[in-house]
């Protein structure tokens, strides 16, 4: 929700009815890995929040490159492309995922409309051709962003354009307006803001673009750490094997170009070579 200070890129949904805010003194459960942040005045610029569970946006940029860089590894490579193509069908006379509505409780008129709009939606991602290349990066990097584009001026035209983000370079944000309980004093939380904050150089607060919620689609792995505070890939559980894999191949190479290791560690019957020569 843009303030008076701070202009808000992108379209924002206007609701007939907001609903009804809850005072707690935890925040909401946290289903996404987003994390949550405060800040000391409503409506401050994106370079002045506090995370409440300290700065773990690098944390996730240095996750999701070792993710992308796990993923190059030909063994792993293989087996990822192996569960690509068993998701993902490409058929000529048939799109490759359809919607299914048989349990959805809402009238036909209705159901005909989102077919439609998923019709279009899956013809604007051109997912007959690129939804291989979709699923890679979804399966990979654990989440996955689009900028809906749309024309301001003509709001109820609908989404002109699906753009592809890199999930290094943005990320979800939820900032916490606290207000103090006058009876007991305690930090009681209000309202909770969501938007995304993108950087074209991740980790730094230079340049920092504020998007709003509706903007911007996201859909993360559904996997989340052992705190349940981080969003994680399928490739995580991957990583320490595919390390020890590397480590082993690379002194596999010295071991077989060097005699060194095998001298000092096993005993080999040199013959008759002299101490020096053997």
């Amino acid at each position: 929700m843009a303030d008076g200070t701070l202009k808000i890129f992108g379209f924002e949904i206007t609701r007939t009815k907001d609903k009804k805010a809850i005072k707690s003194i935890v925040p909401p459960r946290d289903d996404d890995g987003a994390g949550y942040v405060a800040s000391t005045t409503y409506g401050s610029h994106y370079g002045h929040y506090i995370n409440m569970e300290g700065d773990d946006s690098k944390d996730n940029v240095q996750l999701i490159l070792k993710y992308r860089g796990s993923a190059m590894h030909p063994e792993a490579d293989a087996a990822i492309e192996d569960i690509v193509n068993e998701s993902i069908t490409s058929m000529d006379m048939k799109p490759s995922i359809t919607l299914n509505l048989d349990r959805v409780p809402v009238s036909a008129s209705i159901k005909k409309q989102m077919l439609e709009e998923f019709d279009n939606i899956y013809n604007m991602l051109n997912f007959k051709e690129l939804g291989h290349d979709i699923f890679r990066r979804w399966y990979v990097d654990g989440r996955l962003y689009h900028h809906l584009v749309v024309d301001e001026n003509n709001l109820s035209a609908g989404i002109q354009e699906i753009r592809y983000i890199d999930a290094a370079k943005i990320r979800k944000v939820k900032q916490v307006k606290k207000k103090k309980d006058p009876a007991t004093g305690a930090p009681l939380i209000e309202k909770v803001d969501e938007f995304y904050i993108f950087q074209e150089k991740p980790g730094s607060q230079a340049n920092a673009i504020r998007l709003s919620n509706d903007s911007v689609s996201y859909c993360t792995s559904g996997l989340l750490d052992e705190h349940r505070k981080k969003v994680v890939s399928f490739l995580h559980k991957a990583l320490k094997p595919i390390t020890q894999l590397r480590m082993m191949e690379d002194s596999l190479v010295i071991y077989r170009l060097a005699r060194a290791p095998e001298r000092r560690m096993f005993y080999i019957d040199v013959g008759n070579l002299p101490r020096g020569k053997a």
